[in-house]
C-alpha cells in the first residue's frame, strides 16, 4: 500500500508539471497587450534606433538554494516573458534576416530542459513564446552568439548600463552572464572601467544608456485600461 501511494504521488507530481498551457491563471495581460506596448516603444524611439532589454538575473540566496525568480518589470511589460537568462531586441525600422524575412524584434530565451523543469518549474521555450507570447521572431539563447547584425549602422543603440553583478553558471554557457558578454562584444562596448556612463566620449559610439529609463517611464506612467483593471483586483 505504502509504495502504491508513493508511486502515485510520484504519478501527480509529473502530471502537474506536464499539464497544458490552459491551467495557467486567466487574468495574466494578453499577448496582445504587451505587443501593442512594444508597438508603442518603437514609435517613441529616435530615427535609426534600438532598444535592448536584458531578462533580471537569478538571486542566489545560499549554494544551490535561488530567491523565486522576479522577471525586469520593463521586459514583462514589453513581452510577458517571465523567465530568466533572456534578451530583447526591438527595432525602430524593419531588419531583413539571411533569409530575406523581415523583422522589428527579436527574443532569444532559454530552451526547453524537462530535467531542470522538474526542479524550477515549465519553461516555454522559444516555440512557447512564439505560441504563447506573439513573438514570431524566437531563438533559444543559444543561439544569440551567432546572431550577427551590423550594430554599427545604427544611430543609436539604447539600453540600462551594466552593473556588473551578475553570476556567471559555468555549466551554462548561453545564461545572463554570457549573453551580456556577447552583446558587449557585438556593439564595442568599452571595456576600460565597465560602466559606459562614466567616461563616455561624445561621438565615440552609438551606444546610449540614459534615454530609455525616459522612454519607458513615459509609457509606463500612463495606464490602459487592462492595467487598471487588474490595479483595481490587486
Amino acid at each position: 500500500m505504502n509504495r502504491l501511494l508513493i508511486f502515485l504521488l510520484i504519478l501527480s507530481t509529473l502530471t502537474g508539471f506536464a499539464q497544458p498551457a490552459e491551467d495557467m491563471p486567466g487574468d495574466f495581460l494578453t499577448k496582445e497587450f504587451h505587443k501593442e506596448r512594444r508597438t508603442k516603444l518603437r514609435e517613441k524611439l529616435p530615427a535609426n534606433s534600438l532598444a535592448v532589454f536584458f531578462a533580471n538575473p537569478v538571486r542566489n540566496r545560499s549554494n544551490d538554494v535561488d530567491y523565486v525568480y522576479h522577471q525586469d518589470p520593463d521586459f514583462y511589460y514589453l513581452t510577458g516573458y517571465k523567465e530568466p537568462n533572456a534578451v530583447l531586441f526591438i527595432f525602430k525600422d524593419k531588419q531583413t534576416a539571411n533569409n530575406g524575412a523581415q523583422y522589428d524584434e527579436i527574443i532569444f530565451v532559454q530552451p526547453r530542459n524537462p530535467n531542470a523543469e522538474m526542479w524550477t518549474g515549465r519553461r516555454l521555450g522559444d516555440e512557447g513564446v512564439k505560441t504563447r507570447l506573439g513573438l514570431e521572431q524566437a531563438f533559444t539563447n543559444k543561439e544569440f552568439k551567432k546572431y550577427n547584425v551590423d550594430f554599427s549602422k545604427f544611430a543609436q543603440i539604447l539600453f540600462f548600463d551594466f552593473q556588473n553583478d551578475v553570476r556567471n553558471e559555468q555549466y551554462d554557457s548561453a545564461d545572463l552572464h554570457d549573453l551580456i558578454e556577447q552583446f558587449k562584444v557585438k556593439v564595442n562596448y568599452p571595456s576600460a572601467n565597465g560602466s559606459l556612463s562614466v567616461n563616455r566620449e561624445p561621438g565615440k559610439n552609438n551606444l546610449n544608456t540614459t534615454d530609455l529609463d525616459g522612454l519607458m517611464s513615459s509609457l509606463r506612467g500612463i495606464k490602459t485600461t487592462e492595467e487598471m483593471a487588474m490595479i483595481r483586483k490587486a
